[in-house]
């Protein structure tokens, strides 16, 4: 398959790091090793080396799902101010996930506008505050929040379930460990897949409870998506998996949520705060998900990241655990 910058794109190809670069480079970041897996925590200042197989990655990842960027490696200028997760198969030296994650600790004077928002991740620094101007300012005003985007997995490691889970717990961890209270992510709809009676129930039913956050105002889009918007009316269906099925009874037995829109919810509790269209981008539907950790029932949060690993967050500038 050709791209649109003439390189060639293998959809089934393997993603592999050499082993030397692996042993000298990663391993001083593994965060943790889990079913044969390891993930590594990369500072940002340290992504180059691997941005070309990361970038190849993520398109894979996203024209499997008809919303690819055209190009043979999906890479922004943003990539060098967000860490990143790299997941590597430890046999082979594969490349099965990846994400990239901003951690920004609280300002609490800052407002949007306010005196600290000068040291806040401007729109050329982070893709949420892009598509939500100004929501780095409100979220650094009420705590620590990490910003987690452009996940990505290898076509192989998408049929095995604990590989996204990883990303997520990994996640989760280190929130926890480095003292952040919410997360915030981004997650693609594909809407061209199915037609306008589906876009319309799924959506609509999104942006009210209980998949809504109505516990603060809802951040405007730079991109709005017209005729939606947030409703304070409760939803016909109470969960998301009776959601699906609905739509799929009702309207299109084809019909599947987005992975990821299931792990925010059934793992972190996160909730709607508003949808988008990625308008400079691929054209598809964002929907902005955000997980208060202080929601999520302590008994299956300790379940979660109960796990034995390396809180090689501490070292980082964005630290601020005990």
């Amino acid at each position: 398959m050709k791209t649109s910058d003439g390189n060639p794109l293998n959809l089934s190809a393997a993603i592999a790091l050499p082993p030397d670069r692996i042993q000298a480079d990663l391993s001083p970041f593994r965060l943790l090793c889990s079913q044969g897996l390891d993930l590594y925590l990369l500072p940002g200042e340290r992504f180059g080396p691997y941005a070309e197989p990361v970038g190849e990655l993520r398109e894979l990842t996203y024209r499997q799902q008809l919303s690819g960027s055209g190009k043979s490696r999906d890479l922004d200028s943003r990539d060098p101010h967000y860490d990143h997760f790299l997941l590597v198969e430890a046999s082979s030296g594969e490349l099965a996930g990846s994400a990239r994650l901003q951690f920004v600790p609280a300002h609490p004077t800052t407002g949007p506008g306010g005196p600290g928002a000068a040291r806040l991740p401007g729109s050329q620094q982070s893709y949420l505050e892009h598509v939500y101007p100004g929501i780095k300012a409100d979220l650094a005003s009420r705590g620590n929040h990490l910003e987690i985007g452009r996940v990505a997995l290898a076509p192989r490691f998408q049929r095995q379930p604990h590989t996204l889970m990883l990303l997520f717990r990994g996640g989760l961890q280190v929130a926890v460990g480095a003292g952040y209270g919410s997360i915030h992510g981004l997650v693609s709809y594909n809407h061209f897949t199915y037609g306008e009676a589906v876009n319309r129930e799924f959506l609509g039913t999104l942006l009210r409870p209980p998949f809504l956050d109505v516990s603060l105002p809802h951040p405007q889009p730079r991109h709005p998506l017209d005729g939606l918007a947030p409703d304070p009316r409760p939803a016909a269906v109470p969960t998301i998996q009776e959601l699906e099925l609905d739509i799929r009874h009702r309207l299109d037995p084809t019909f599947r949520l987005p992975v990821l829109l299931r792990q925010y919810i059934n793992l972190m509790e996160a909730r709607v705060r508003n949808l988008s269209l990625a308008r400079d981008f691929n054209q598809i539907t964002e929907i902005l998900m955000a997980a208060d950790l202080a929601r999520i029932p302590a008994r299956r949060l300790a379940h979660f990241i109960a796990f034995e690993h390396e809180p090689i967050y501490r070292t980082f500038s964005w630290y601020r655990g005990g």
